[in-house]
């Protein structure tokens, strides 16, 4: 039987990050399960790749914290590139209710360390884009450090450093069960055998419920598939050490 300290179920961005930061802080043995012949034939190679602190809870907004640096460095530190695009994310608003919002959101950004958010007033969004219709915004914020990065490339930099540094890639594989004993996960089934394992970390996206299910646990959760960070809030564990 194969073993593993942790089994990462899914190999787009989100598992391909997790296994990156698993082996890169010292997990001995990491492997990920990937069903398709290839990487990122799922919401990963689909997606515009989007990064943002422009959010308004304070898990979202450390999050990205520390992912826009991280990305802004991401071939300086895994020499692979992600072709990170710092274009800045404007947010408009037309109505007082809207702009109240986002002055709400900029203050928690701030208080949260981020330092290139503004409020602009609807002249200076005007003279920003004058080929877009702006005489019903009264105002919005702006942050420069938000952008794109792409996704493909950002994923096959994160596995490919990986694996070079110990962690297993399987492609073609398929997971069929979960085994369960008395303090929790033992083993995974897989199209290529069993795998001895007490940690599994769920990132098969759209397929995470059924996955799930197979540990016999109810998932139902949503996340943004833009907004990518090497920290993914879309993890789901389903087990954790005893």
């Amino acid at each position: 039987m194969h073993s593993a300290d942790v089994v990462i179920i899914g190999g787009g961005i989100v598992g391909s990050s997790i296994a990156y930061h698993l082996t890169a802080n010292g997990c001995p043995s990491v492997l990920v399960i990937e069903r398709e012949s290839a990487q990122g034939k799922g919401s990963t190679g689909k997606s515009m790749g989007g990064v943002r602190a422009q959010f308004s809870t304070p898990v979202s907004i450390q999050m990205s914290l520390y992912s826009i640096p991280f990305y802004a460095s991401f071939e300086e530190q895994l020499g692979y590139p992600c072709d990170y695009r710092p274009q800045g994310y404007l947010f408009c608003a037309t109505s007082e209710k809207q702009m109240a919002y986002l002055r709400a959101n900029y203050a928690q950004q701030v208080k949260m360390g981020l330092k290139n958010v503004r409020v602009i007033e609807g002249a200076e969004i005007n003279g920003m884009f004058p080929q877009m219709r702006s005489d019903d915004i009264i105002g919005g914020t702006f942050c420069s450090t938000d952008g794109f990065v792409d996704p493909y490339s950002a994923m096959i930099g994160f596995m490919t450093w990986a694996t070079e540094h110990g962690a297993k890639l399987w492609k073609n594989s398929a997971v069929t069960g979960v085994t369960r004993g008395a303090a929790g996960i033992v083993s995974v089934e897989t199209t290529r055998g069993a795998v001895e394992t007490r940690t599994i970390v769920n990132c098969a996206g759209p397929w995470a419920a059924s996955v799930a299910a197979l540990a016999g646990v109810d998932c139902r959760f949503s996340r943004c598939a833009g907004c990518w960070s090497p920290r993914n809030h879309s993890m789901n564990f389903l087990t954790r050490r005893p």
